[in-house]
């Protein structure tokens, strides 16, 4: 569903504290734990913990301690084994809690799923908690940038900060960032007149073109193949807000497993984890939004729609416990008192915040709510994941190569058919017929027997408020029986749409590259083409550096030949890299591979999220260094070896995704994240903090005379 908003500054605030405001004050016998909570994004987690996930062990005190600090730990146990015992750190805010932290998540042993105890010791004083940490399913993901239609003559393209808006989602989730998988792909040329995004059918096609170039053809069969990577998240990229009166933030097909977002808001990051939650069954929390009340209901007083009934538009969740947020924002609210939300990215303890699924000014005021973790904890129970494999449409696999077409339209609910061009293809899954309760596909010969029939998934749900609930998308990878003369879309018996097929399929030739060429920056790929039957001919092109993994450069294009940026594509140290084009009649497709040639291999490129640059910290205190990379051979860069931090004043740092550090010398550090790629290429990036000595002013930006 879609986000409308604008959303703001929430100050971080000393909540923490009023969890320990009824503590009784007992100086005479030393600090008493009043609690022990595990926390990972909230010290209110239902009890459910991922295995794999970063966690916080919290002690709330009845005092302020004064204890030696060797006598402060906490004994992390995996069954009758010690994984490690930790120090604590105290903040200074928070003066009757201590937080133990992993200095990195190897030295907590990667949280192995099993059964902890945490032994918690404070000077004389003694506490346990247990968890159990639970293996969840992982998230495939294809991050797309796209170059935009708003309008006549109105081209944008992203600005790149797309590439780090998942990173609030990781962090959120309930999903081990090891079962991530991420791919960024390359842009997406939209510029034509028929993506213009400020109008219904512009976003239709727009969506329509960003999964035919996203996923591949087995991936729309039924069920879903579990020996290809078919992405369970297709993420769009476009600059700017859509629609009229620029409104729309984002939005989400759930059976097409597809949304598009705007990277230039002040709240993309948390659109991103909103729309990819829509895919996961999570319903809107704000105000006029579309509701799944028995999985995440928003405060009761909000009226909205029914998000499995998108027609029922008066609808509230009656008896929703959730609580209104802070001023400003609409949504349930995250309360720092009651649910505990903690940043172990770096900012802590948070104060009273939104849920994602709702809306508000900005990114700072958003995390989960209990009831959004345990929605997705649920969602992504492997035993689910395998489960959805096996579907009344499965049937044995088998080896033998057959025919399959590749549809995909859409479908009004005036019964109006509009229909992209199709494309046939060979595959070795099996397949059994079926049939929709009100829409199908079916393949005909020429005495117009059915030879095949198959289900179409058909859900008219609301994109925005401009009509887009009238149409449903559909795409589908069925089979193409031999003696097939037509496709049929059907509503019961009415055919709504006949697509002829033609006696011949075209033949291609790819002219350039030519094998063994060396190819660098941008680079022409050029085709011939012919059909016997004279129909107009369309293409999709795609690259792939080993001939597994495919990446499209262009889609049903019906030019013979595209320009291509080749910076954002993976390369090899041998000459590996081929072409795919899929020249088709609108039903029969011809694929020709190139021969091999060669795209060197590019350098990973490395961010730090943490700390920002020009931040003072006392010595002594905890210093957070969290950074990612990615590398466009090996896609994202996790291993702890391959992430190397250093400062220009005390050398290497340590190794890995996240650093918590109290070493720091006083000075002004120069604070640098190396990644390193198997072709042993390097990428940096790099702030400076201050510890021990005041920063710099800012320099002020120099005003203009006219």
């Amino acid at each position: 569903m879609p986000r409308f908003s604008s959303r703001g500054f929430v100050v971080l605030s000393l909540a923490l504290l009023a969890l320990l405001a009824s503590a009784t004050y007992s100086a005479a016998q030393g600090p008493q734990i009043t609690n022990v909570l595990v926390a990972q994004v909230l010290g209110n987690q239902m009890g459910k913990y991922v295995a794999g996930k970063d966690t916080v062990i919290v002690a709330l005190l009845d005092q302020p301690t004064a204890a030696d600090p060797a006598t402060q730990q906490v004994i992390v146990k995996l069954g009758a084994d010690t994984v490690t015992t930790l120090p604590p750190t105290s903040l200074p805010n928070f003066p009757n809690a201590l937080f133990f932290l992993c200095p990195t998540r190897a030295a907590c042993g990667d949280w192995k799923a099993g059964d902890y105890t945490f032994e918690v010791t404070v000077g004389a004083a003694t506490s346990t908690a247990t968890a159990k940490f639970q293996d969840r399913s992982g998230l495939s993901v294809i991050l797309l940038p796209i170059k935009a239609n708003y309008g006549p003559g109105d081209i944008r393209s992203t600005a790149g900060a797309w590439k780090d808006l998942l990173d609030f989602t990781k962090l959120v989730y309930p999903i081990a960032p090891a079962k991530w998988k991420v791919k960024m792909g390359h842009e997406i040329d939209a510029s034509g007149e028929q993506y213009n995004t400020m109008t219904p059918e512009g976003r239709q096609a727009l969506t329509l073109l960003v999964i035919n170039a996203a996923q591949q053809r087995a991936c729309f069969e039924r069920p879903r193949p579990t020996d290809i990577n078919c992405y369970d998240s297709i993420s769009g990229f476009v600059k700017d807000r859509l629609g009229p009166g620029g409104t729309l933030q984002g939005f989400a097909y759930k059976h097409l497993k597809t949304n598009i977002n705007v990277e230039s808001d002040a709240d993309a990051a948390a659109t991103v984890a909103h729309e990819i939650g829509h895919l996961l069954d999570l319903g809107d929390e704000y105000q006029g939004g579309a509701y799944n009340c028995p999985v995440n209901p928003p405060p009761a007083t909000y009226v909205g729609k029914d998000f499995t009934n998108p027609e029922n538009q008066n609808y509230s969740c009656k008896e929703s416990k959730s609580a209104e947020p802070p001023q400003g924002f609409t949504g349930s609210a995250v309360l720092a008192n009651v649910d505990l939300p903690i940043d172990l990215s770096g900012r802590g303890p948070l104060p009273d915040m939104t849920t994602f699924m709702g809306n508000g000014p900005k990114q700072e005021g958003f995390w989960i709510t209990p009831a959004n973790w345990s929605a997705l904890f649920d969602a992504l129970d492997p035993a689910k994941k395998i489960a959805a494999a096996v579907s009344k449409h499965a049937a044995p696999a088998q080896a033998t190569q057959k025919r399959w077409i590749f549809a995909m339209g859409s479908i009004s609910k005036d019964d109006k058919v509009m229909v992209l061009p199709w494309y046939s293809f060979m595959d070795t899954h099996d397949h059994k017929d079926s049939v929709g309760s009100v829409y199908s596909l079916r393949s005909v010969d020429a005495a117009g027997k059915t030879l095949a029939t198959d289900e179409l998934e058909v859900e008219f749900g609301g994109l925005d408020s401009t009509g887009e609930a009238d149409i449903s998308f559909f795409e589908i990878s069925v089979p193409y029986p031999d003696g097939t003369t037509a496709f049929q879309i059907v509503k019961g018996d009415k055919v709504l749409k006949e697509i002829t097929v033609s006696a011949n399929a075209p033949t291609v030739q790819i002219v350039a590259p030519k094998a063994g060429e060396m190819l660098d920056k941008a680079y022409t790929f050029k085709w011939q083409a012919s059909d016997k039957d004279g129909d107009k001919l369309y293409y999709s092109v795609d690259y792939s550096v080993d001939g597994e993994d495919w990446i499209s450069l262009v889609t049903d294009t019906d030019k013979t030949e595209v320009t291509v940026d080749l910076s954002d594509l993976p390369g090899n140290d041998k000459p590996t890299a081929r072409i795919l084009v899929s020249a088709t009649d609108g039903v029969n497709a011809t694929d020709v591979e190139s021969e091999m040639f060669s795209v060197a291999p590019r350098a990973p490129v490395a961010a730090i999220d943490l700390p920002a640059a020009n931040t003072a910290y006392k010595v002594g205190a905890m210093v957070t260094l969290q950074g990612n990379a990615y590398d466009y051979q090996d896609e994202e860069i996790t291993e702890d070896d391959a992430l190397v931090w250093s400062s220009d004043l005390q050398g290497e740092l340590g190794k890995g995704e996240t650093l918590n550090l109290t070493n720091l010398k006083p000075g002004a550090h120069v604070i640098t994240l190396k990644a390193t790629n198997r072709f042993k290429l390097s990428g940096t990036d790099s702030v400076t903090i201050y510890v021990g000595v005041t920063p710099p002013p800012p320099t002020a930006t120099p005003t203009k005379t006219p």
